[in-house]
């Protein structure tokens, strides 16, 4: 709990105390170069002393330090996270307990299944990690850390100590509750990290799971007189982090508690699979495999929900939604129509595996609020995939989430638009404005291409919306050049810039050149087929005569788009306003015919 930040210190006392704790915005005052963000706290529906900073999460951080030295939490935390009260049941003190391995214990021999539910918050860069356990349909409080491994050591302490608060006010005597110091590795006694044989814990492990293993001697080190020797444990091919110490054994101990110890952390790490042979002794029970975990993206087009950002371990697609239907699919994974129970709303669940790409999405979309993006409403990893029996192919209903202005267009070459080219300039001019505001967050969106524009409810189902942010990247506004190392060929080759394609050094004019050729694409009736012989000739600005002729404005603007050196292209702001006066000009043309 020390290592955590203010903001996380108030929560986690609201969470214990079974308080409300939410910030409120007083206001900004200042420059917008300098400006200065004032937020308070609210505990208990108690207001504490405002706090300010350069930008809200300084002030908030600050607001939440004011609130603690007000309720005088600071020293009362500290007290209580170093010694807990005392019962019959515990009669040593703890300095360092190992809850995680008490409450392994606990479970075997209750048989009570406590599932760790991981989260990542956000925005927090002192304790990201969250983690909860849930056993009986009963929720236990949520414990942060700055890894996943502080995070469930904390929650398995509170589940302790909820146990033991809730075992005094019944006044019963619990006696597994006093086998805590039993799976202490450092108690008052100062015992040695030795005395526990996780050599024997590893191999019991590698019998019980058939896996085989083995200490791989990495180094020896030190004078003759005083050697350090350093092992390492190799097991399914895997090696863990290496172990230290002034004899082998001791160096292949510490190596078996790196080993054991990276094991509690992974994904698939659950109490219920444990079984114990021996106090000192805790091993798994044979689990089935599992696939791949999946991060499943909710974003709901129609902005009718706040952003919620968390990640869960936790099997809920099949259980909170209903009448699911597979609209889209590709490389990158598959979106599905899916209505909600709770609130019989319809969203679109984007299910990826969970990789850098997807975790980079959903960190660039946490701050963006435009109404031409998509709005993610939340997100969650499951570690079974999700099992869709229905047809592969892409599918639109009248609902505004289903379509793309990939299918926008197609209906157009099949179907004459009479109002073509006004929508062709309404859409793109949503989209500029959308890449517009990405830009002014520094970063970059690099694959926009027709299929990641995708339409909302807003405007008669006109309200488009960019998608697919798992290629976005840092822009460097520092850089005169704005250029950064980056890597080539990432992105839709058939809408990439010149630059994106063939270098490793671009900035967010990339972007433009997209919006370009999609511009075209609205506003000209390609076929499948012609579109393969002149795409090349499109991207070079060689467009058809009768293109010319009866799109002279748009021509323009879509040329400067179409550079083919990034420092001739305009800025999507720029282009903002260049397009604007384009629609009034369109505008006087319609009303002189």
């Amino acid at each position: 709990v020390d290592a955590m930040g203010s903001i996380a210190r108030l929560n986690h006392y609201g969470q214990i105390k079974r308080v409300s704790v939410r910030f409120e915005d007083v206001g900004a005052s200042g420059p917008d170069h300098i400006k200065t963000f004032t937020i308070r706290a609210v505990v208990n529906n108690t207001t504490y002393h405002e706090g300010s900073g350069r930008n809200k999460k300084e002030a908030k951080e600050k607001a939440a330090q004011k609130a603690l030295d007000a309720i005088g939490l600071l020293e009362a935390t500290e007290e209580k996270c170093l010694r807990s009260p005392s019962t019959s049941g515990i009669t040593a003190t703890i300095t360092q307990p190992n809850y995680q391995c008490w409450l392994n214990e606990h479970s075997h021999r209750t048989r009570i299944t406590f599932t760790p539910i991981d989260s990542t918050r956000i925005g927090s860069l002192t304790t990201p990690q969250c983690c909860r356990y849930l056993a009986g349909g009963k929720e236990y409080p949520e414990g942060y850390g700055r890894n996943k491994k502080e995070a469930r050591e904390e929650a398995a302490r509170l589940v302790y100590q909820t146990l033991r608060e809730e075992a005094e006010m019944t006044g019963d005597s619990c006696p597994l509750l006093g086998c805590l110091e039993n799976m202490t590795p450092k108690i008052a006694s100062r015992r040695s990290v030795t005395e526990t044989n996780f050599i024997g814990i590893v191999n019991h492990y590698c019998q019980k799971t058939g896996q085989v293993h083995d200490y791989k001697m990495v180094d020896k080190k030190g004078p003759a007189h005083a050697p350090v020797f350093v092992y390492r444990v190799v097991m399914a091919k895997k090696e863990y982090p290496d172990g230290e110490g002034h004899t082998a054994m001791e160096a292949k101990q510490r190596a078996a508690q790196q080993a054991w110890e990276a094991l509690q952390e992974q994904s698939d790490w659950n109490s219920a699979d444990m079984a114990s042979d021996t106090s000192d002794s805790i091993i798994f029970k044979d689990s089935s495999a599992v696939s791949s975990p999946k991060v499943r993206f909710l974003f709901q087009p129609n902005w009718l929900v706040d952003l919620q950002l968390l990640l869960f371990s936790f099997c809920r697609f099949e259980l909170d939604f209903e009448s699911v239907r597979q609209i889209g699919k590709g490389g990158f994974g598959r979106v599905f129509k899916a209505r909600r129970k709770l609130e019989k709303r319809d969203y679109a669940v984007k299910v990826v595996r969970r990789t850098e790409k997807a975790e980079r999405e959903v960190g660039a979309l946490a701050d963006l609020q435009h109404e031409n993006i998509v709005r993610y409403y939340t997100c969650w990893i499951e570690e079974t995939q999700y099992k869709h029996d229905g047809s592969d192919t892409y599918s639109t209903s009248s609902s505004g989430s289903d379509k793309t202005l990939r299918v926008c267009i197609d209906e157009w070459n099949s179907h004459r638009n009479p109002q073509r080219r006004q929508d062709s300039l309404h859409f793109i001019h949503q989209i500029m404005r959308g890449v517009e505001y990405i830009h002014s967050k520094n970063l970059i969106h690099r694959d926009l291409k027709p299929p990641n524009i995708l339409f909302g409810n807003e405007n008669n189902g006109k309200q488009v919306k960019i998608g697919d942010f798992g290629l976005v990247t840092a822009s460097d506004n520092d850089n005169d050049e704005g250029l950064l190392e980056r890597t080539k060929r990432t992105g839709t080759r058939s809408y990439m810039s010149p630059e994106q394609m063939n270098k490793t050094t671009y900035d967010r004019k990339v972007d433009v050149f997209s919006i370009g050729l999609i511009y075209f694409e609205l506003l000209w009736n390609l076929s499948g087929m012609e579109k393969q012989k002149t795409w090349e000739s499109i991207r070079s600005k060689k467009f058809p005569a009768r293109f010319c002729e009866e799109f002279s404005i748009e021509k323009k603007l879509i040329e400067q788009m179409l550079c083919s050196q990034p420092m001739d292209r305009p800025d999507a702001k720029d282009l903002s306003l260049e397009l604007e006066k384009c629609r009034d000009l369109l505008v006087i043309l319609n009303d002189n015919r």
